[in-house]
């Protein structure tokens, strides 16, 4: 059996939401023996149950994992620094020495001078010699200048050294604490014909890694340009830089495992008469997602579908590192055809929004992200974007138009007993709107009001005469619609009026 050494590296890698799924590569020189092909510095996270190997000649025999104190991987690299820690300690050593001399001239320069100035003292009121004095005390000035240019370059010179013994000592201790942890390598047996090159794929399961989908969404003329860009983040301690990245939409977790039905049993138990109470109940439903439409290529990006999900394929390169630093990558963008209309729901706000009803024709499901909003190259902000899938509509708002005005006036919220011998109550409603047009061209807006939707039979919910006529009402959501066609500079008012029937021995919520 012959063990074979050589570097592995990340070829290529699937992202889940939750995990990564890694793929390294290295060659195998096949020989008369099986080949031991060695995977070092496997990631703590990786989860050895996942090991899978496979080789593109002959046969893998086996997968074996090993574990082993990492003090014998990295005592070449402790030694390197022990030996640079001691180099440089002896260095300061000297620069130490070099110091005491510097100083030593300098104390020597300083007693020369005070010789110097005793002599010129003493030979003053004698017989002066300008010449010797100058030579002495150009001597003293230049030994002192000496001593200041040997500080000042032993200064530079120490904190030189000292930088680099920090440095050292630092990795020094980085390497303790790595050296009391244990190292995991993949140790494959690959047999193969004599005089062949094998290559030979690990694959395994990591967690700490993840991505999120982050969207632009462009308003054009007709359409939506939709790109997608993923944030991927990884915590493994391996680096995935120059490999081949595949982003999947699948939740490892929860694809992979059937809900669990729970029996269903029906009971009784005895209880006192309830009074009935009149509530208003205001609910969201949602139901499961609309099937597929025909798809749209979208640009940069291939699709592959895996049942349930979908892997994206993003292009080029790619540069992720293992110490959890975000990397944001480019996927794909597509074109989405996109119905425009002038929208508004003065019930809640009291504006006109832009908003574009959408399919999704890209070959993958949107998840759940942040989406980023432009129009006419503008930014109109950030919103969340619920998963939407292959083929399913969704809606896409822009942004408010200052120049169409609406107004909501209240003419009437009261209740009136319809007398002593009727059994009902009612309550009546009643609601303006104005409408206008300030921009410069004819435009269509669609306004909306609710009105309740009564789920008992005794409970009567009609519109009255007074309701302005051209109107259209979605019976399960009591949403009346008004599709109003204005000129430029055009004024229209509504009115919506309706009334709730209650029986008298209701007791009422609202």
């Amino acid at each position: 059996m012959i063990a074979l050494l050589l570097a592995s590296q990340v070829a290529r890698v699937v992202v889940y939401p939750d995990r990564a799924q890694v793929t390294r590569t290295q060659e195998a020189q096949c020989g008369a023996q099986a080949v031991r092909v060695e995977f070092a510095a496997l990631p703590p996270s990786a989860d050895p149950g996942s090991l899978r190997a496979f080789a593109s000649e002959g046969g893998v025999e086996s997968v074996d994992v090993v574990e082993e104190p990492r003090a014998t991987a990295f005592s070449a690299e402790v030694n390197d620094l022990e030996t640079q820690l001691r180099r440089l300690a002896a260095q300061q050593q000297a620069l130490r020495d070099a110091r005491e001399k510097a100083q030593g001239l300098d104390r020597l320069a300083g007693n020369l001078e005070t010789v110097a100035s005793n002599l010129i003292s003493g030979e003053m009121p004698q017989q002066p010699d300008p010449k010797a004095w100058r030579a002495a005390l150009d001597q003293t000035l230049k030994a002192r200048l000496e001593a200041s240019r040997q500080r000042s370059e032993i200064g530079v010179r120490e904190r030189e050294l000292r930088r680099q013994s920090a440095d050292a000592q630092r990795k020094l201790s980085g390497l303790g604490a790595a050296r009391a942890k244990s190292e995991r390598r993949a140790e494959v047996l690959v047999s193969c014909p004599a005089g062949r090159t094998a290559r030979v794929e690990l694959t395994y399961l990591v967690g700490g890694a993840f991505w999120q989908p982050a969207y632009e969404a462009r308003a054009d003329d007709g359409s939506v340009a939709l790109l997608l860009f993923a944030t991927v983040r990884q915590s493994t301690g391996e680096s995935w830089d120059g490999a081949s990245l595949a982003l999947s939409t699948a939740l490892p977790g929860q694809d992979a495992t059937p809900p669990q039905i729970a029996p269903l049993r029906v009971f009784a138990q005895e209880r006192e008469p309830p009074r009935k109470i009149l509530v208003r109940r205001d609910e969201q439903q949602r139901h499961a997602e609309e099937g597929r439409a025909g798809q749209t290529a979208a640009e940069g990006m291939q699709a592959e579908e895996q049942g349930l999900s979908v892997q994206l394929q993003v292009k080029g390169p790619i540069e992720v590192s293992g110490d959890g630093t975000p990397a944001r990558l480019f996927v794909a963008s597509t074109r989405l055809a996109a119905a425009f209309a002038w929208k508004t729901g003065p019930q809640k706000v009291p504006f006109v929004f832009r908003v574009a009803e959408l399919v999704n024709s890209a070959p993958f499901p949107l998840l759940p992200g942040e989406l980023d909003l432009f129009r006419g190259g503008a930014y109109l902000g950030r919103v969340p974007l619920e998963r939407v899938a292959e083929g399913a509509r969704f809606h896409l708002s822009f942004g408010l138009e200052e120049g169409v005005k609406v107004k909501r006036v209240v003419l009437e919220e009261i209740a009136r007993d319809e007398g002593i011998f009727k059994s009902s109550r009612r309550y009546r409603y009643a609601y303006r709107f104005e409408v206008e047009n300030h921009l410069p061209r004819p435009e269509q807006i669609e306004l909306q009001e609710q009105v309740p939707v009564s789920e008992l039979t005794d409970v009567e919910v009609a519109l009255e005469d007074r309701t302005t006529p051209g109107y259209t009402r979605k019976v399960e959501d009591g949403i009346i619609t008004w599709k109003l066609n204005l000129a430029a500079g055009e004024k229209r008012a509504l009115q919506l009026a309706f009334h709730v029937d209650v029986p008298q021995d209701y007791a009422t919520g609202f």
